[in-house]
């Protein structure tokens, strides 16, 4: 049996039970899409074509492939909630980090937003959006996107704290997550001005805060002109070779303190799973697909695969240090829980030495202690 064979076979078994009331055909063609996902480490269509088993042209499957994506019906969700409320069965207790964030791809053609949730110091896709141009969109444009993840979530996490790095109308997002019924750690503009208790207006950058300290704010204005309650938590960042230090400034509707930067450091988690959805994993930013419903669609396949990649890091995880270094050649652990399940993969199929689980949809709220500790930054 071929190895992309193997890989349907692993997928079906739990794919098919879960994504129900939908057209059979449509779910295996997406399963399609996976399966030549996965090994070829890229979302252009000619690479995943290489791995479908086929007795094809490779310009004949690339034709399947832009057909399936083309014909895809619904728009991802309907496909993507059964699997993830499967994944996430378990979490009730669980105080869930969520964090926004964006990728330009084609160049500057499109902008992925992509809201993803924090999973064993990386993130783990719950929902994404396609949108045209470069730049800083507005929050309305993205609305819809939260406050179905949020409708999601609301009855399967205790609670959710939303990660969000600085950018303009930082008041519209605080509301918007109260809205939400999020808490919410946000970093703002060192140049923007607060309103303290004696009335000052000071800017954030000239409240005097020393470097390699902190100080805690709270109750203040945020801007002159909406003057909105919040708390505001401020420090100074590790320097390094490459970067200065730089002043921190994080609004929360929570008390402002320490755990409030720490809390906004986790942010790093979905820096990082870009990363791995780039160069260290499945090459995003190089598809070259012209329709943003496609691109969205092919997310569907990726969201999976990062999915069983996260499962089967854990798997690695729980059978301890003897799996670990069979793909881990560092003394301690050197790859994330990603890479851990991507290497597993990758050598369950080019071997058979080692034995590749079925997808079973499911992961622990794991912790792990990040390879390297960055503060918030």
């Amino acid at each position: 049996m071929s190895s992309s064979h193997e890989l349907y076979n692993r997928l079906s078994q739990t794919l098919f039970g879960l994504v129900k009331g939908t057209n059979r055909k449509q779910v295996a063609n997406w399963i399609g899409i996976v399966v030549g996902l996965l090994p070829g480490n890229a979302l252009a269509l000619s690479q995943i074509a290489t791995h479908l088993p086929m007795r094809t042209t490779a310009e004949a499957r690339v034709t399947l492939i832009r057909s399936w994506l083309k014909n895809l019906r619904g728009d991802g969700w309907t496909f993507y909630e059964p699997i993830l409320a499967h994944v996430l069965c378990g979490w009730q207790a669980v105080e869930a980090l969520l964090i926004l964030d964006g990728v330009m791809v084609f160049g500057d053609r499109w902008q992925i937003f992509r809201v993803s949730l924090r999973h064993g110091c990386r993130a783990i896709p719950l929902g994404w959006v396609v949108l045209a141009g470069k730049g800083v969109t507005s929050v309305e444009k993205r609305e819809a996107l939260l406050t179905r993840v949020a409708v999601f979530l609301r009855r399967r996490v205790k609670r959710v704290v939303w990660l969000a790095d600085r950018g303009f109308r930082d008041t519209d997002r605080a509301i918007l997550c109260r809205k939400l019924r999020w808490n919410y750690a946000i970093r703002v503009m060192n140049n923007t001005y607060v309103t303290l208790d004696d009335g000052r207006e000071p800017r954030i950058d000239c409240l005097g805060v020393p470097h390699g300290q902190r100080r805690y704010f709270q109750s203040v204005g945020l801007t002159r002109e909406a003057k909105r309650r919040t708390n505001l938590s401020v420090c100074w960042t590790e320097g390094d070779d490459k970067h200065a230090p730089e002043l921190l400034a994080v609004i929360s509707d929570q008390v402002a303190g320490r755990l409030r930067l720490r809390e906004y450091g986790f942010r790093m988690s979905l820096e990082e799973s870009f990363k791995d959805d780039k160069s260290g994993g499945f090459d995003m930013a190089h598809t070259r697909l012209q329709h943003a419903e496609r691109i969205e669609r092919l997310l569907l396949a990726l969201a999976i695969a990062t999915l069983w990649c996260h499962e089967l890091g854990e798997d690695v995880l729980t059978e301890g240090e003897p799996a670990r270094r069979q793909i881990d050649p560092g003394a301690t652990r050197e790859l994330s829980l990603f890479q851990l399940g991507l290497r597993w993969l990758k050598r369950a199929l080019a071997t058979a030495v080692i034995p590749l689980p079925p997808f079973q949809a499911r992961l622990s709220n794991l912790k792990l202690e990040p390879l390297r500790f960055l503060p918030a930054s």
